[in-house]
């Protein structure tokens, strides 16, 4: 945890600097700044494409990451991205944070992931244990070999899991084409590339429902809210999702204000999470009362929110739109949040 927090921070610091740093002469296209206090190296950047050795110890944070398998890290690695790929020869831990990661390169320590969907390819070559927090189960190749334990989502070496099919090198090549391609060249539009698994839609869902049951009045309002303000809930969103990281920069202009800079870069991913869950509920909820009698009591609630849960998965699917669906959710959520504790009694 500490070298989480000591990761997070220098790259907010990093965030800060920025205007006052000049790009190294082998600057990514993607405009990444770098900082290398000592042996560390410390990376943020839209890109990430690391294809070195580094000495010391690795973080970096972007919205695709990649480590090539010219890449070495003789520390242990922290990343946090949206997308993050491990072809490289890693000596130390690695630690993720990202909605999917691919590890297809050697570890020697212990792998840590947070997020939605972690796979192992053909090459990955891990030394240690492989411990994961996700709402799916990990996919694991049948040439990817793990030395110590593999633990996350009530998951067991050897039960229920079955390899990936096909070829040696056909996890490794669909990762790439369903992902890493998503890059671009400059010679058209490229897909965001959004979208929620079977299993994160179940996991989402699921709280939706906890949350229209243990909060039925707060739901209520956010339905309410949902049909007679959504302009509303909608700017309340964007102003949290866009107001926030221009806040954590300008609070983190003094030492004083670190602390709080950090505590509120924590927050605002938990604000998309609770924002999307919100959303399931309310839009649940108005469905629930458009379906006549079967919307009526708890279970119509549920049929409701079954029903938002699986429009909003099949919605943030589709190509270029699926973004456009994503953040409608996520912000129109954090607004209806705001509505139904605002209109709630206390």
């Amino acid at each position: 945890m500490r070298g989480a927090f000591r990761s997070a921070l220098a790259i907010l610091t990093l965030v800060m600097a920025a205007p006052a740093l000049a790009a190294p002469e082998e600057a990514p296209a993607s405009q990444a700044l770098e900082w290398a206090p000592g042996k560390d190296v410390f990376s943020v950047g839209r890109e990430l494409t690391i294809d070195r050795k580094v000495e010391g110890t690795l973080s970096a944070a972007g919205e695709i990451v990649i480590l090539t398998r010219d890449a070495e890290v003789e520390g242990d690695t922290w990343i946090a991205g949206r997308r993050v790929a491990i072809e490289g020869e890693l000596d130390g831990a690695l630690s993720i944070r990202a909605q999917e990661a691919l590890i297809n390169g050697e570890v020697k320590g212990d792998v840590t992931f947070y997020g939605l969907d972690l796979s192992l390819g053909p090459d990955a070559d891990i030394g240690g244990s492989v411990t994961y927090y996700s709402p799916s189960t990990a996919r694991i190749d049948k040439g990817a070999t793990v030395a110590g334990d593999i633990n996350g989502h009530d998951f067991k070496p050897g039960e229920g899991v079955e390899p990936a099919p096909g070829p040696r090198g056909e996890t490794r090549e669909r990762w790439r084409q369903e992902h890493m391609n998503e890059r671009g060249d400059g010679r058209g539009l490229s897909a965001p590339g959004y979208h929620m698994s079977a299993g994160g839609a179940v996991f989402f869902g699921l709280l939706a429902i906890a949350m229209a049951l243990l909060a039925p009045a707060t739901t209520l309002r956010m339905r309410d809210g949902l049909a007679a303000e959504p302009t509303l809930a909608l700017g309340l969103g964007l102003l949290w999702l866009i107001g926030i990281p221009v806040l954590v920069v300008l609070v983190a202009i003094t030492i004083v204000g670190l602390p709080l800079a950090f505590l509120m870069l924590l927050l605002w991913p938990l604000g998309m999470v609770f924002g999307l869950i919100a959303f399931l509920a309310a839009f649940g909820e108005f469905l629930a009362s458009r379906i006549g009698e079967t919307g009526r009591g708890t279970f119509g609630r549920v049929v409701g929110i079954i029903i938002a849960t699986a429009i909003v998965w099949v919605a943030i699917a589709i190509p270029v739109l699926g973004a456009l669906a994503w953040l409608f959710a996520v912000a129109g959520g954090i607004g209806l949040l705001y509505i139904g504790f605002r209109n709630t009694p206390v």
